[in-house]
């Protein structure tokens, strides 16, 4: 648990005051305060280190960065900082196990901090959809297999383009981007972050869905 005394429906626990944030009912009305768990999909080592296949690392460390999270804890086999958007307490975590095998860190952090399977948010490479850097969020089966009795979880896909020509898919994905390619996921990790915000403290809301139309034509020319 984030704290002793938390419990989402009285006292919020403000991580940067580090003390019970007790507000009237009124004023919590607008935000669930239930914790989340982002997870960043990928692969230990130097060997995936800016690749396509850990995109999903990438995110994390965006996020860290942008909402002061120190990722300093290894819980559950998993690289962990520990913050808040806003007033929402989150996890941010990195397996550090292979990506098939991710879903026995996720369970853990999960029933460790209590969080429920609505609010733990998967992040990882398009499997080959996506153009590279078009992102989308999304609910639908996860690479983690059976958790509780469950395989949906809340996504966000992040594009790495397409194998050219006959390349084989684990080659292209070892691959680091072209110039061009990292100035597009770069863009991608930054519009990225701020919806994963929108995702929250609004949930999967009206802001989610516009923000897919975004991205869904935000390269076509007009």
């Amino acid at each position: 648990m984030f704290c002793s005394a938390y419990t989402p429906t009285s006292c919020i626990y403000n991580f940067h005051a580090n003390k019970p944030d007790c507000r009237k009912p009124s004023d919590r009305f607008k935000v669930e305060y239930t914790p989340w768990l982002i997870v960043g999909l990928g692969n230990p080592g130097n060997k995936y280190h800016g690749t396509r296949h850990n995109v999903g690392f990438e995110m994390i460390d965006k996020l860290a960065r942008k909402e002061g999270v120190l990722m300093n804890t290894i819980q559950s086999k998993a690289l962990i900082g520990i913050g808040a958007i806003e007033d929402v307490p989150i996890v941010l975590a990195k397996p550090q196990t292979y990506m098939n095998f991710s879903g026995e860190s996720v369970g853990s952090l999960a029933a460790h901090y209590q969080v429920p399977l609505r609010h733990i948010l998967l992040v990882k490479f398009d499997e080959m959809a996506l153009p590279n850097g078009v992102l989308n969020f999304n609910q639908k089966e996860s690479v983690m297999g059976n958790l509780d009795g469950r395989r949906n979880f809340p996504r966000l896909s992040i594009g790495i383009g397409h194998p050219p020509g006959n390349m084989d898919m684990k080659a292209f994905l070892l691959q680091k981007f072209s110039p061009s390619e990292r100035k597009q996921i770069d863009e991608a990790l930054e519009q990225g972050s701020e919806a994963v915000k929108t995702l929250v403290l609004s949930g999967f809301s009206e802001g989610i869905s516009r923000f897919n139309l975004v991205q869904k034509y935000k390269f076509h020319k007009v």
